[in-house]
């Protein structure tokens, strides 16, 4: 949590909410933390990550909800992650089947919470700008993420 959050005012203090979009530090910490961690706790931190940096720091924001919607989609990162690690599959596979369902988490969450609060962005078009907006993120996450796990690994074995 304590990463995340710090990560998160690192990236937004360099270049604001853009960079905080781009670079999806909340993101990369949900997916880490599935890996890393299992499942439970990639969840249980997926959740509560963006609501809390919410609460502490507005970013992301509760109005629109978009902290809400991200609470789906890093909840759904942090378990699929975990799931899949413990499946031994293969790192990149899971990263790209857990960012795709992440995905379609956060904009089903769009468009069912966003239709009851007066947003009105189509699903499909919320997906389309989460991935294009997150993509220099997204090739981090792919970069970083299995040589953080292959380093812990490695170290757990020493």
């Amino acid at each position: 949590m304590a990463v995340g959050l710090v990560l998160s005012i690192v990236i937004h203090s360099i270049g604001g909410q853009q960079f905080g979009t781009i670079f999806g530090p909340l993101n990369f910490v949900a997916l880490t933390t599935g890996i890393v961690a299992g499942p439970w706790v990639g969840l249980s931190v997926g959740i509560v990550l963006p609501l809390l940096s919410s609460v502490l720091f507005g970013m992301p924001p509760l109005m629109p909800p978009i902290a809400v919607f991200m609470a789906l989609q890093l909840g759904t990162y942090g378990i699929l992650t975990g799931l899949f690690e413990r499946r031994r599959m293969n790192v990149y596979l899971n990263l790209a089947i857990s960012i795709v369902a992440g995905g379609v988490v956060y904009s089903l969450g769009y468009y069912v919470i966003g239709y009851m609060v007066g947003i009105h962005l189509q699903p499909l078009t919320a997906i389309l700008l989460s991935f294009s907006l997150g993509l220099p993120g997204i090739v981090i996450q792919f970069l970083l993420i299995p040589a953080i796990r292959y380093s812990i690994k490695r170290a757990r074995k020493s």
